[in-house]
C-alpha cells in the first residue's frame, strides 16, 4: 500500500509571500487572527452552522430566485462556510434588506463586502453599522480611508479616534494617523504618532519600516537610512518591500554598490525569487528611480498590507482579505497586494477566484512571473488541467533559465496522477538548478513519490535518500521511506524508527499516526498498531481507510464486534468502489476474505 499524504502537504512548498512580511509583525499574528474578522465567526453557533450546512451548495449556486429574509441569511451562512466570499456577500446584503437594523447581519455583510472587495459598498453601510454598535472597527476604519481619500482629513482624523486600539488595530491607528499628519505637512507630528510603537520589541519592524517611508517621503534620507537599516535587521537579507525601499534611496543618492549589496543579500536568502529582477534592470542600465511613495495615501496602503500579510493564511481563514482588498483599493496597482488576495484564496481553496486575482497582475510588474505561475496551478485545480500544462510549457520556454516553471508543471501534473510525465517534469527542473540547495529536498521528494508510483523503486529510493540527506529530520519522508520499506519487507527496524521520529516530529498528523499503526500491522505488533490507530482515528474521525486498518488491527487481536463495527463506519465514509468492495468481503467473511481477494487478484497477475 502506498503511503498516505495529507492533502496540505501532498504538494510541494511553493514560494510565497512569507519573504515580504516583516518579521516583527509575525509574532502579533495570533493576536491579529483573533482580532479582525470576528464579525463573521464570533456570532456563529453550532445549531447556525448544521441549519446553513443542511441546505445543499447546489441549491446555493444555481437557485436564480430571490430569497428572502431567513432563506437569504442561511444562503449566506452557507456559502461563507464554503468559503465563497462573493456569494455569501450577496446573500448576506440581501438578507439585510429584510432586517436593515439587525446588528449582527449589518456588521457581517460589511466585513464580507471588504473581504469581496466591494469597499464602495461596504462604505455606504459604514454609517448604519456604526449607528448600530459604535465601537465597529472596520466601519470607523472604511470612514477613514473614505475621507482621506476624498481629502477630508480631520473628518478621518475623527473616525481614526474612535477606533479602540486593540489587535491589529494598535499598529494600524497610529500608522495611518502618522500618514494623515504628513499629507498635512506635519512631519514631526507624524513621528511622534508612531513613536509608541518603537517602545515595543514586538512592533520595532513595523515602526522601522513605516518611520523609513515617512523620512524618505519628506526627503530625509540619513533618517530613513536609519529606519530601513533597522528594518533589514529584523530577518535576514531583509523584507522584499525594505529591501526595495532602501536599495532605491542608495541608488537615489549614487551609492549603487552599497545598493548590489543589499539586494545581493536578500537574493542569498532568496534565490529563486524573481520579484528584484526589475531592480536589477534598472540598476544594470544607470536609472535612477523614483521616491519610495509618491502619495501619503501609498504609504497607508503598505500599512494595510503589512497587517494583511501578518495574518496567518492557513486554510479557513480569510482576515487577511480585508486588508489586502483596501489596500488594493487604495492604490490599484499594488501587485504584491494581489498576490497575497490570491494566496489567500488559494488557502480557502477558492481556485477560481485565484485564478482571476492572478490574471489581473499587469504582464509588466515584477509580480508577473509570480503570478503567471500561480495562475497556472489555479487553473489546474478547478480542472482546466490542459490549459494549465499548455500555459507551463508555454512559460518554461520563455524563461529556459528558470526552474520554477517546470516544478510548478510536475506539480500539476502529479497532482493530475500522471505520475511519469511530472517525473520527467522534475527531471527537467533539475537540470535547470545550478546548485543543489538543502531546501530541494521538496524537490527530491515529490520526484521520488512519482517514481514510486510508476514502480521506478531504485530512483524513488534514491531520492527519498537524498530528501533526507538534505533535510534529515523532515517527518513527510521519513513517514514515506520508512513505510514503503516496512511494505517490502526490508530495513524493518530503521524503517520503523524513521516512522516512530516522524510521528515525535508531527504528533498529531493523522495520517503519520496511521502509517506507524499500520506498519506495526504489518509487522504484527497489533497491540501496538491498535493503541496508534485509535488515535489517528481520534486525530481524523472520518476518514475511511484510518478506520479500515483499525477494524483489521481489532479483528486480529481477537476484537471482532469491534472490527465489525469499524468496517461498518469506514464504509459509511463513503470509501473508493475497490475499497468498499473489500470491505464488505470483510463484513460477511472475516479478514481471510480479504487476503484471499488479493491472493487470486495476484494470481491473476502473475
Amino acid at each position: 500500500m502506498t503511503p498516505r499524504l495529507p492533502p496540505s502537504v501532498a504538494q510541494a512548498p511553493r514560494h510565497g509571500l512569507r519573504w515580504l512580511r516583516l518579521s516583527g509583525l509575525a509574532a502579533l499574528c495570533a493576536v491579529m487572527a483573533v482580532a479582525i474578522v470576528g464579525a463573521c465567526a464570533q456570532s456563529d453557533s453550532a445549531s447556525e452552522k448544521k441549519t446553513a450546512e443542511a441546505i445543499s451548495s447546489e441549491e446555493v449556486i444555481t437557485h436564480k430566485e430571490v430569497v428572502s429574509g431567513f432563506g437569504n441569511y442561511l444562503a449566506g451562512r452557507f456559502a461563507y462556510a464554503s468559503h465563497d466570499i462573493g456569494s455569501a456577500a450577496e446573500y448576506m446584503r440581501k438578507a439585510l434588506d429584510d432586517d436593515p437594523g439587525d446588528r449582527s447581519l449589518l456588521q457581517r455583510t460589511v466585513t464580507l463586502l471588504v473581504a469581496d472587495g466591494r469597499i464602495d459598498d461596504a462604505v455606504a453601510l459604514a454609517p448604519r453599522l456604526i449607528k448600530a454598535e459604535p465601537s465597529a472597527r472596520i466601519a470607523h476604519l472604511l470612514l477613514a480611508l473614505d475621507n482621506i481619500g476624498r481629502g477630508r482629513r480631520e473628518a478621518a482624523k475623527t473616525n481614526l479616534t474612535s477606533i479602540p486600539r486593540d489587535g491589529v488595530y494598535v499598529l494600524l491607528v497610529p500608522a495611518i494617523e502618522a500618514w494623515v499628519a504628513f499629507a498635512n505637512g506635519d512631519s514631526k507630528g507624524a513621528f511622534d504618532l508612531l513613536a509608541p510603537l518603537s517602545q515595543r520589541h514586538a512592533y520595532s519592524g513595523f515602526y522601522s519600516f513605516q518611520a523609513g517611508l515617512i523620512a524618505d517621503a519628506a526627503g530625509d534620507a540619513k533618517t530613513a537610512e536609519a529606519h530601513y537599516k533597522k528594518a533589514i535587521e529584523a530577518t535576514p537579507g531583509g523584507s522584499l518591500r525594505t529591501v526595495e525601499a532602501y536599495g532605491a534611496l542608495l541608488e537615489r543618492a549614487s551609492r549603487l554598490d552599497e545598493a548590489r549589496k543589499i539586494y545581493d543579500a536578500y537574493l542569498a536568502e532568496n534565490e529563486e525569487s524573481v520579484w528584484l529582477e526589475t531592480v536589477q534592470e534598472r540598476l544594470a542600465h544607470g536609472e535612477k528611480p523614483g521616491p519610495a511613495l509618491s502619495d501619503p495615501l501609498d504609504g497607508i496602503a503598505e500599512a494595510l498590507f503589512d497587517a494583511a500579510s501578518a495574518v496567518p493564511q492557513e486554510s479557513g481563514n480569510d482576515a487577511g482579505l480585508l486588508y489586502a482588498r483596501l489596500a488594493l483599493d487604495i492604490r490599484p496597482d499594488f501587485d504584491v497586494a494581489r498576490i497575497l488576495i490570491g494566496e489567500t484564496f488559494e488557502a480557502l481553496r477558492r481556485f477560481d477566484d485565484a485564478y482571476a486575482i492572478y490574471r489581473a497582475v499587469s504582464p509588466e510588474s515584477a509580480f508577473s512571473w509570480t503570478a503567471r505561475l500561480r495562475a497556472a496551478g489555479s487553473l489546474a485545480e478547478i480542472g482546466r488541467v490542459d490549459e494549465a500544462i499548455a500555459d507551463l510549457r508555454v512559460a518554461m520556454a520563455e524563461r529556459p533559465d528558470r526552474s520554477d516553471g517546470a516544478v510548478t508543471l510536475g506539480d500539476v501534473l502529479r497532482q493530475a496522477e500522471r505520475y511519469g510525465d511530472a517525473a520527467e517534469a522534475y527531471d527537467l527542473a533539475f537540470a535547470r538548478i545550478k546548485t543543489i540547495e538543502p531546501h530541494h529536498w521538496s524537490l527530491f521528494y515529490v520526484r521520488g513519490i512519482c517514481f514510486e508510483r510508476i514502480k521506478n523503486w531504485p530512483r524513488a529510493e534514491a531520492d527519498f535518500l537524498k530528501a533526507l540527506e538534505l533535510e534529515p529530520e523532515q517527518p513527510l519522508v521519513l513517514n514515506y521511506l520508512g513505510y514503503s520499506w516496512v511494505e517490502q519487507g526490508t530495513n524493518l527496524k530503521k524503517a520503523l524508527d524513521m516512522i516512530e521520529r516522524a510521528v515525535e516530529l508531527r504528533p498529531n498528523d493523522p495520517y503519520i499516526v496511521d502509517s506507524l499503526g499500520w506498519a506495526l500491522y504489518q509487522t504484527g505488533d497489533y497491540s501496538g498498531a491498535i493503541y496508534n490507530l485509535e488515535k489517528s482515528v481520534e486525530l481524523l474521525s472520518n476518514d475511511p481507510v484510518i478506520n479500515d486498518h483499525l477494524g483489521d488491527a481489532y479483528w486480529q487481536a481477537g476484537r471482532k464486534t469491534e472490527a465489525r463495527f469499524q468496517w461498518e463506519r469506514s464504509l459509511n465514509l463513503n470509501p473508493q468502489d475497490d475499497m468498499a468492495a473489500k470491505i464488505r468481503l470483510k463484513l460477511n467473511r472475516g479478514l481471510a476474505a480479504e487476503a484471499e481477494t488479493d491472493t487470486t487478484r495476484q494470481t491473476k497477475t502473475e
